[in-house]
């Protein structure tokens, strides 16, 4: 049995890891990121070390790759970080150089991995090791302050109210090869997530948002004072990164923002636009190209089905869908227009990284702490993770399950997919995956794809696999097609203060961008009752420590990009694992099924185009022309003539197509520009319902919003496309306590999913409730 970290050792173990690896889609994006890129050199002893940044413009919160060569090998080749490594920070300010007051670094203080003061903010590290070029080395100072941008009081120590161990993206330790070449992913941060250094920020009196600065601190085998590592106690550097001597040697790379909060004028009318999640990142880019001086479109996110009953209101503006309204629920005499807009997919992005036995292969553990960025699931494999259905996914020790693997690592139809992953110890689990609460029609096209496969839906009906892994019994016969992601089996811990159940250890993710985002960081979401604070408390783990991270997310192509995620290559019908490429999301469009609602297709999860990805989705923008103004018309038909035209050109900049969205296919384009001309010329022509009030913000809103049946008829094995819009479908009844509701909620979630369903649903069902089940003796967090 493979040692595994629990939940009480990831709190303590509190890390930050920041993660990037190729694109979903290899789109022609390379281009434009290429153009950004920098290349910095070191000095001194440094001389031969060369880092590249790949993106350096236009950033939003985001992952950016870093490279270099020249190094010289950490030591030891596992584990620890003793000498020759690389400290990375991000910080902010106008000066022509940083300023390490103003970095973000220190909040990882407790990661022992490195020498005693390594990652700290302090500088006085007693009388046998002084920095001579050190101001703070005294007794009333000992540590570099962090001075914020908010104009806030300098704060002194390694405690600060604007970044600690669950915020940080500073990487205090990033091992260099034996070879001298190394990466890192670094999530860059804006004010929203980092108010203390204000990147992206727009002064008051307007101009360019705040640019910010990425700090690499390179180390070598010597301390401040000249002297040997070899020479300390423990044999391993002992200064910290922002002490005078070893700042000196920081190689920089300026940052440049896009505006973070308002993007055009504000007070002028506004063009409402609601929608789903899979085109906000698109949205967001072209939003920034549309502004004139007297219109703006907003864009906020909501669930398919609020969006579907958005357009047959009173009041329709423009919507956007992975599917139809039910033709039968639609008024005649105000019909709807539908056009293509974007194509993207569902994905399985992970964060893992190879954890070497330090007593292993020599050859392994050169390779420590590295990504993994090539798996293969089938759709049994996600079924598994989706069911709870391995041992620490639900901490269920019931018989049931006892002869279940405790994660997919351990799962030999996994490992016979994945033979390469069979000398990795992996020293955290993967039991399961991080999943939206909000239902939505893309997760509908990832149950299709399982309920189309023989091995997938017989396993949920109860048959073993080949090596005898079951069904979670509360999984036992789940119904498709469904919308959401159920987290069905009861357990709570009753042998703990606080009695942590199933969503405290393995919570929703909001949506598939915070999922992305959650993956990125190598964090879990997840929870632990603190027994040792005063009073004691529910607290959030920290994220995994870098080289330690295991999370997997099912999320969109998008912001699987957006964080830098790979993504899993997924069997398709044809028996080929195809990742989400610009070239197989394509042949999925291409083999998407039409439905009775012009310029609809539905989604072909089970096609047997050897090329296709099995996952791919397409954005529909919806309106009810006749119920517009002759003005509203208008800017909406520009808004599609826009998006179809100048916004599928692949790109980083404003106004383009980002990565993890194939371009559109000519024929769609054409069909959306046909639409366009309708909605321009059918405005105005019926009854206009009195307009909504103006509202003064264009940027879009990160308020998830949905509501959704989720359930549907049948749950045989099928290898039919997504059914077409019927009415019980398209998700159009009342949120109830039926499949689409999560179980095992108790008093503390009930509020979140209030917050978060209630406005557009009613009310929430019943809670189900829950029975205690014992906790294995081998715990883990997924």
């Amino acid at each position: 049995m493979k040692l595994r970290l629990t939940l009480a050792a990831l709190a303590i173990l509190a890390g930050l890891g920041l993660a990037v690896a190729p694109s979903p889609v290899d789109a022609p994006a390379a281009a434009d990121e290429a153009g950004s890129a920098v290349t910095v050199t070191g000095t001194g002893r440094w001389a031969n070390l060369s880092v590249t940044v790949d993106t350096t413009e236009a950033l939003v919160n985001q992952t950016v790759h870093l490279t270099w060569t020249g190094g010289a090998p950490t030591t030891p080749d596992y584990g620890r970080f003793d000498t020759n490594f690389l400290q990375i920070m991000q910080c902010w300010g106008d000066e022509a150089t940083p300023q390490r007051e103003k970095c973000q670094f220190g909040g990882l203080y407790t990661d022992t991995r490195g020498g005693s003061f390594a990652n700290s903010r302090q500088v006085d590290y007693g009388s046998t090791l002084v920095d001579p070029e050190e101001v703070y080395a005294v007794p009333t100072k000992r540590f570099v302050p962090f001075r914020s941008a908010t104009g806030a009081p300098e704060v002194i120590g390694s405690r600060n109210e604007f970044f600690d161990a669950n915020t940080t993206n500073e990487i205090p330790y990033a091992r260099i090869r034996p070879d001298g070449t190394g990466e890192a992913f670094f999530e860059v941060q804006t004010v929203t997530e980092a108010p203390g250094l204000g990147c992206g920020e727009v002064p008051d009196g307007g101009g360019d948002p705040r640019a910010c600065w990425l700090v690499i601190v390179p180390r070598a085998d010597a301390e401040v004072d000249g002297t040997s590592a070899a020479s300390q106690p423990d044999h391993r550097l002992v200064s910290s990164a922002l002490s005078a001597s070893n700042f000196a040697h920081a190689l920089s790379v300026r940052l440049t923002f896009q505006p973070v909060g308002t993007a055009c004028t504000i007070g002028v009318n506004e063009r409402r636009m609601v929608g789903h999640e899979p085109l906000r990142e698109a949205v967001n880019r072209w939003q920034r190209s549309l502004c004139t001086p007297t219109t703006v479109f907003g864009y906020s996110q909501v669930s398919d089905d609020t969006a579907r009953r958005q357009v047959v209101s009173a009041d329709p503006g423009m919507v956007f869908a992975g599917r139809a309204v039910d033709p039968d629920t639609v008024d005649t005499t105000r019909p709807l227009v539908y056009a293509p807009v974007a194509v993207s997919g569902v994905v399985v992005a992970f964060n893992v990284e190879r954890s070497a036995n330090p007593v292993g292969d020599p050859q392994q553990r050169l390779r420590d702490g590295e990504r993994i960025t090539d798996l293969k699931l089938t759709p049994r494999l996600v079924a598994k993770l989706l069911t709870q259905s391995y041992r620490f996914g639900a901490f269920f020790a019931e018989q049931e399950l006892a002869g279940n693997p405790p994660d997919m690592t351990e799962d030999e139809e996994f490992l016979l997919l994945n033979p390469e992953l069979r000398q990795d110890s992996f020293l955290t689990a993967l039991p399961d995956a991080l999943m939206p609460l909000i239902p939505t029609d893309a997760a509908g096209v990832l149950w299709a794809w399982i309920n189309g496969d023989a091995q997938a839906r017989a396993f949920l009906d109860g048959t073993p696999d080949e090596h005898g892994m079951v069904v979670n019994p509360h999984y036992k016969e789940l119904v498709l097609p469904r919308y959401d992601f159920p987290k069905q089996d009861p357990f709570c811990d009753a042998g703990q203060p606080g009695t942590p159940c199933t969503q405290d250890a393995h919570p929703y993710s909001t949506d598939f961008h915070d999922g992305a985002r959650a993956a990125g960081r190598g964090d879990t979401l997840a929870r632990y009752y603190d027994t040792t604070s005063d009073p004691v408390a529910w607290k959030k783990i920290p994220p995994q420590l870098g080289g330690l991270r295991a999370v997997l997310t099912v999320t969109d192509s998008a912001s699987a990009a957006r964080y830098g995620l790979p993504v899993a290559k997924l069997r398709n019908a044809a028996g080929q694992f195809v990742a989400p490429t610009a070239q197989s999301l394509l042949a999925g469009v291409a083999s998407m099924i039409p439905t009775a609602v012009p310029n609809v297709v539905s989604p072909n999860p089970n096609s047997t185009d050897a090329a296709a990805y099995p996952l791919t989705t397409v954005s529909f923008a919806a309106t009810a022309p006749k119920a517009l103004t002759k003005a509203a018309g208008r800017d909406y038909a520009t808004f599609l003539r826009y998006a179809v035209g100048d916004g599928q050109l692949p790109g980083v900049g404003a106004g383009q197509l980002p990565e993890g969205y194939a371009p559109l296919p000519d024929a769609m384009r054409t069909a959306t520009r046909t639409a366009a001309a309708k909605i321009e010329k059918d405005a105005g022509t019926g009854t206009v319902a009195s307009p909504s009030p103006t509202r003064r913000s264009p940027s879009p809103s990160h308020t998830p919003a949905g509501t959704g049946s989720g359930s549907g008829t049948g749950s045989g094995q099928s290898a039919a496309p997504l059914p077409s819009p019927s009415r019980t479908d398209v998700g159009l009844a009342p949120l109830s306590a039926t499949p689409a509701q999560p179980t095992g909620f108790t008093g503390r979630y009930a509020l979140a999913a209030l917050l978060i369903l209630g406005g557009l649903a009613g009310a929430v069902g019943p809670l189900l409730a829950r029975r205690p089940k014992a906790r294995p003796t081998e715990g883990g967090a997924g």
